[in-house]
């Protein structure tokens, strides 16, 4: 680094220096350094940078500033034997850096700090160390090493991989704020008022919405701000029929507004909601809570998308929160429809619109719904309909608490009892759900199993990896109508072999001399007699004695063509919880968060609909295995599995993670997979296209890697989609 760009660290504030030895102590509640003079920041912005430091009972923070940004990017460093190192790339407008004092004890260190701009080389080295630590030790040999070098110097432009290993290196940022989100996206994609209205003006045509409210024991105050949030529509084309005590309040703005109609109250909010629709005149209803905020555009972006899509019969949005102090928190991005996702929890939510007749038809609010209301009447709905659409803004500010537990659990055994037959239903959370159908046959289930016969160290111990795998399943499964059928290489040692006799399994060889994986598992599945297929990794052991049961309930249900289970590493750690796609390309969601993380809104806790599972476990009905050909064996190592279940999606059928569903997959943690970049660009060429969205992974969250976090990065895409979404 030049002279001129040499940077000091300076106490900003919320320090003090101890004079002795040299450590800090904070004064107040955010410690920060800064890191100067400015105009040697101002020199790297734009640029790669290394950030060195030696912490003592500290987490450092870099927070950087940035023009036209409403919030600093904050990078959590590093910690590493000797001190963190860290590459992060500068945004362009950098005007100022900071040094955050994050967990800090009474007491701490931060000596050594460096900040350099990182050319080419040093990048590319650093780089180079950071994945190499990343991989298993015995992916480390030198010789391994050549063979991957020379393999992607041979079969990727100098240009890609100089792209894979920065980003493979680069420190990560924390997610972003809702608040970031707010002023990137929303203030600054929705069009201005008067183009709104505009819009208004040109509709070929303005149904009639009617929104049903029971106001039961409701803060006033609330109330008059969801009356007052309708009466800001910016879509004249609404009334409100509301059963509330006619107070006062209430009848100064029915007697202004026509569109307000007073109803008597009514002893429970669904007999309040089912007299509220004997009244509703609008061929399209919504039921609102009193506490419930709608955006001035929210009716007008309901009734754009009719237009679009006349025949929806159910169509949602997305939401927040109203917090203590007025502001909006807690997002809620949705997926697009997700009808195993609803049998988890509530989460289409409000606001949503739905088609008056067919609410009648259905039975309305009945008595029985009491405390889940909404959510019963969704569940109704979708067992006649499956025209739904979401609407991706977030367009209801919410108060209202979750569905009572109990009356939701109702209305999902009525689901299951309407819909195939119920077994159980338990609560996972407040909000979400573990609904169990009864199996109406126990069909013959056949485990195919790939396998080279390999061992490996777990818990410390070297462990026949099939011979393990078998017993577990032996031993612990409660289903007891399975075959096993390993398929090995033809090169199985006694011990092995033994292991597949005594546990009753039987074995096929796949005698190329090729490596095909997809091939192998065609090979089991045509060797096999069930009419169920599972594809099971040989590194893998049972958790829950009811996995294939579990699976064997989400398949049974018409339009479900796959199912995998949630998969934990060997430390307890999510290892697979869903696949979603960014950049066209697939990956686990949430990988190495802990085994009983929730997710947002429950994406790791409950059941919920994807667009593909893992091949490490996988469930299939034969039949739809067949018609699809099986396996491509053009992807011989990756891709097939995901392949398989977007071609299963190509014939209308949904795949499902089961949460309720566990085993462990003793794939190491730390593990970078491998890719054969001719299988990565078939894939693109194939899928790449349908791909540029996922539908159940909404498009303000990060990718790099997935974890529903808000992505700064990944803001201009969503504005961008806001932004079409109006024209």
């Amino acid at each position: 680094m030049r002279r001129r760009e040499a940077l000091g660290l300076y106490p900003l504030r919320d320090l003090h220096r101890a004079t002795d030895d040299g450590t800090w102590t904070a004064t107040g509640p955010d410690p920060a350094f800064a890191l100067g003079p400015a105009a040697a920041v101002a020199a790297l912005s734009g640029a790669r940078i290394r950030v060195r430091c030696r912490p003592e009972v500290v987490r450092p923070v870099l927070a950087v500033e940035a023009a036209g940004e409403a919030e600093p990017r904050r990078y959590r460093l590093t910690l590493r034997e000797g001190g963190t190192d860290d590459l992060i790339r500068l945004p362009p407008g950098t005007r100022a850096l900071r040094l955050e004092a994050a967990e800090a004890g009474p007491r701490f260190r931060l000596d050594d700090v460096q900040v350099e701009r990182a050319g080419r080389i040093a990048a590319a080295f650093l780089s180079a160390q950071k994945v190499i630590e990343r991989l298993p030790p015995q992916e480390r040999r030198p010789l391994r090493l050549l063979r991957r070098a020379f393999g992607l110097a041979r079969s990727v432009p100098p240009r890609e991989i100089w792209r894979r290993l920065t980003r493979a290196a680069q420190t990560r940022r924390p997610p972003a704020t809702y608040a970031a989100w707010l002023q990137a996206v929303e203030a600054t994609a929705l069009p201005s008022a008067e183009a709104l209205r505009r819009q208004v003006a040109a509709l070929p045509e303005r149904p009639l919405i009617s929104l049903l409210m029971a106001a039961g024991d409701v803060d006033p105050s609330h109330l008059a701000e969801a009356v007052g949030s309708l009466q800001a529509q910016i879509y004249p084309g609404w009334e409100l029929c509301l059963a509330a005590e006619a107070s006062a309040a209430l009848r100064a703005p029915a007697a202004e507004d026509g569109r307000i109609r007073l109803l008597p109250p009514a002893d429970g909010t669904a007999t309040a909601l089912d007299a509220a629709l004997a009244q509703a005149r609008g061929p399209f209803l919504a039921t609102m809570e009193p506490g419930d905020q709608l955006a001035p555009h929210a009716l007008l972006a309901f009734v754009r998308r009719l237009a679009r899509e006349p025949d929806l019969d159910l169509l949602y949005s997305d939401e927040d929160r109203i917090g203590p102090d007025g502001a909006r928190c807690e997002p809620f991005f949705k997926p697009d429809w997700s009808p195993e996702t609803l049998e988890s929890s509530f989460y289409i939510g409000g606001l949503a619109l739905c088609r008056t007749a067919l609410v009648r038809a259905v039975g309305g609010f009945p008595a029985a719904s009491e405390g889940a209301a909404a959510y019963d009447l969704a569940l109704r709905l979708t067992e006649r309909s499956d025209r739904v659409g979401h609407v991706a803004q977030v367009l209801c500010h919410r108060r209202a608490a979750a569905p009572d537990p109990e009356a939701a659990a109702r209305a999902l055994a009525g689901r299951a009892r309407r819909t195939g037959g119920f077994d159980t239903v338990r609560a996972l959370a407040p909000e979400h759900f573990a609904l169990r159908r009864a199996l109406s046959e126990r069909p013959l289930v056949s485990i195919v199993i790939p396998t080279a016969g390999r061992d490996s160290t777990i818990g410390g111990r070297s462990v026949d990896l099939l011979a393990a795998c078998l017993a577990s399943i032996r031993g612990t499964s409660t289903y007891d109508t399975i075959e096993i059928v390993a398929v090995d290489n033809g090169d199985l040692r006694p011990p092995t072999r033994a292991a597949i006799d005594r546990f009753g399994a039987r074995s096929v060889t796949w005698d190329r001399p090729v490596f095909n994986v997809a091939a192998k598992m065609n090979l089991g599945a045509h060797a096999a007699r069930g009419t169920v297929l599972v594809f099971l990794n040989d590194d893998i052991s049972v958790i829950t004695p009811d996995w294939i049961e579990a699976m064997l309930a989400l398949l049974a249900i018409p339009g479900v063509g796959a199912v995998g289970p949630k998969l934990l590493f060997e430390d307890g750690s999510l290892q697979h919880a869903g696949v979603v796609f960014g950049e066209g390309l697939p990956d686990h969601v949430r990988r190495g968060y802990p085994g009983d993380d929730a997710g947002d809104h429950g994406s790791s806790l409950a059941n919920r609909n994807v667009l593909a599972v893992t091949g490490a476990c996988v469930m299939v009905r034969r039949a739809d295995f067949e018609a699809i050909g099986g396996f491509d064996e053009g992807f011989a190592i990756n891709y097939n599995d995901i392949d398989l279940c977007l071609r299963l999606r190509e014939r209308g059928l949904r795949t499902v993670y089961c949460a309720g569903a566990s085993l462990h997959h003793y794939e190491s943690r730390n593990r970078i997979p491998t890719v054969d970049p001719a299988e990565q660009a078939r894939f693109r060429k194939r899928w790449g296209a349908g791909l540029a969205r996922d539908p159940y992974y909404p498009d303000p969250f990060g990718i790099r890697p997935p974890a529903f976090e808000l992505d700064a990065e990944r803001f201009p895409q969503a504005a961008q989609r806001m932004v079409e979404a109006w024209r």
